[in-house]
């Protein structure tokens, strides 16, 4: 059995690739250090190169990378980005061939946009003008045009970070994103500043503090944000040819810088705020601030399409983005209900236990200028609003209005998202209650981020007519049990 000592052979891997391109060998074969096997094949002059590399592993030499990579590509670049496969290999490498959730691998990229093409499968990263291209255990990467980049074939058990690790190092070896920080880092020196690539493109880069904690005598960061405008007027004085864009907090105070080359179309940076932890209605909560461009996609959603009997029958709808709303309060699920706010419905027959009655119009007889409503004897399923049960309090973005359509009612209701300075953020969406199968079904284009927060509060939608059917089947003809206890009176009529 080979020994098993994985080890660093940058270098190696490194003279092996100059040593090919060089000479202008058609095949090279190398053994490197720590046990790895490089492969390098060029099958006509000037042409696309292929590698394989293989990883040691204590059952021998196991294959963990096919790659061909375009003839445009630079040696350097082509040994880095090998020298990345090696470094987020499988530890593993001999174990049976995997591949990575697609979603996962979406949630933990850390540069690039993903997203999903319509009819194609797989997953799709833009990265300025990179794109890449990852599905099962197979990433393929084009700069600028079809036939430039590489592709890769994925050996061993790889998993979701390690693939997401290893697109990111690609995409900015490909880009040449490092060049810009690179050029701000040698003119700030060491010390106080880094600058680091930026996630979202290629031609831009950030500047940050090297110790972004502010100190206990300055909790708001503004003498940071003092020194990072020193900073600005500093590398403006010596690279007219850069922009600059401040990235401030929700406090108010820059945290960092964005450089872009001049005329360079890089879309410019938006904050959002989002409220993290669970909180009460009264709470601000503890806040994050993040960065992205405007008009950021959702993550793609790869859950399977559910099957035949889960799709709801109406025309169920989540809206395209998040609005702010007003005034909101952030609600943590918890254990609380759903109540029927205090109305004047009634009990009727069918699905729906919620009705009211059908009223004609005619002449008042104490005014004969005036008319009203008298009912006519008649009842019809009502459209209903229900709030949590936490307690007596305008609810606002946490009201929901039941529509019934048969034995299927229609919630309408707004999923909180986050929270920006002012208004909460909500994404209004509709589900299916169907009464006669006792099932909850959501929409087809839920966001994953919000299926739990709908799943949960569309039970509890349901607990709620539920509730009101078994009060109404002992007799009652209005509802009391369903209200909230401050709503709970004696009501004429009413048997409990």
């Amino acid at each position: 059995m080979n020994e098993f000592h994985p080890v660093s052979p940058a270098h190696p891997l490194s003279d092996t690739v100059v040593e090919h391109f060089l000479y202008g060998q058609s095949r090279t074969s190398a053994d490197l250090t720590g046990g790895y096997r490089l492969t390098l094949r060029t099958r006509e002059l000037h042409g696309p190169l292929d590698a394989a590399l293989a990883a040691p592993s204590p059952t021998g030499a196991a294959r963990i990378c096919t790659a061909r990579f375009s003839a445009s590509t630079p040696a350097p670049t082509v040994s880095r980005i090998l020298g990345a496969v090696i470094r987020y290999a499988p530890a593993l490498p001999d174990a049976r061939d995997d591949s990575p959730s697609l979603a996962a691998v979406a949630r933990l990229l850390t540069t690039g946009v993903p997203f999903e093409r319509p009819g194609e499968r797989g997953l799709f990263v833009r990265f300025g003008r990179a794109e890449a291209w990852l599905d099962g255990r197979r990433l393929g990467v084009t700069v600028g045009h079809p036939g430039s980049g590489l592709s890769l074939v994925l050996g061993g058990p790889w998993d979701a970070p390690s693939t997401a690790r290893l697109a990111a190092a690609v995409l900015h070896e490909l880009t040449g994103s490092e060049q810009l920080a690179g050029e701000a880092a040698a003119l700030l020196g060491t010390g106080t500043w880094q600058a680091e690539p930026d996630r979202w493109h290629p031609d831009a880069a950030l500047i940050a503090p090297a110790d972004p904690r502010p100190g206990p005598e300055d909790p708001l960061g503004r003498r940071i944000s003092r020194a990072l405008r020193q900073v600005q007027l500093q590398l403006r004085a010596l690279r007219p040819d850069w922009d600059f864009q401040e990235l401030i907090s929700a406090d108010g105070a820059t945290v960092a810088l964005r450089v872009t080359p001049h005329g360079r179309a890089v879309p410019r940076l938006e904050r959002k705020v989002v409220v993290t932890g669970h909180h009460g209605p009264d709470s601000k909560g503890d806040t994050r601030t993040s960065f992205a461009p405007a008009g950021l996609p959702a993550l793609p959603d790869f859950t399977p399409p559910p099957p035949p009997d889960q799709v709801p029958s109406l025309d169920l709808r989540v809206a395209p983005k998040d609005t702010p709303y007003s005034y909101g309060v952030t609600l943590a699920l918890g254990t609380w209900a759903y109540v029927l706010d205090a109305n004047t419905v009634l009990y009727g027959p069918g699905w729906c236990p919620f009705h009211e009655h059908v009223t004609r119009r005619e002449q008042d007889p104490r005014a004969p200028l005036n008319t009203r409503d008298v009912p006519t004897g008649r009842t019809v399923p009502a459209r209903v609003r229900i709030s949590p049960d936490v307690k007596n309090f305008s609810w606002g973005n946490e009201y929901v209005e039941l529509v019934p359509v048969d034995h299927r009612v229609e919630a309408r209701l707004n999923l909180y998202t986050g929270r920006e300075p002012g208004h909460v953020l909500v994404r209004t969406v509709t589900l299916e209650i169907d009464l006669r199968t006792q099932r909850v079904l959501l929409p087809v284009q839920m966001p994953p981020a919000l299926r739990h927060q709908a799943e949960v509060k569309g039970r509890r939608i349901l607990d709620l007519l539920l509730a009101a059917r078994r009060e109404r089947r002992r007799g009652a003809s209005e509802p009391r049990a369903v209200l909230a206890p401050w709503d709970r009176r004696s009501r004429t009529g009413t048997n409990t």
